[in-house]
């Protein structure tokens, strides 16, 4: 068995850290990664009758959906107002 004495004291060092704790990593991805978000694709020469077509039809949805959430607001007052709800 090992005397106790036989251990030397080293004195207190630095933490070891990984090197990329200090790399940006938002930064990182802003420039390096692609783009996934649909609505921001990146726009080629020769597409702006197909860009224009995918922004009306996007448009259309919109539209669309804002007419049903409208409906069914006016539907629930309705309710509301007959006391049904």
């Amino acid at each position: 068995m090992a005397k106790r004495g036989a251990v030397i004291d080293m004195g207190r060092h630095k933490l070891v850290q990984s090197s990329w704790r200090s790399m940006d990593s938002m930064a990182y991805s802003e420039q390096c990664e692609p783009e996934t978000r649909p609505e921001f694709r990146v726009y080629e020469t020769g597409m702006s009758g197909q860009c224009h077509a995918e922004y009306q039809a996007r448009l259309a949805a919109d539209a669309k959906r804002q007419a049903q959430m409208q409906a069914l607001l006016d539907l629930k007052q309705r309710m509301i107002d007959k006391d049904l709800v």
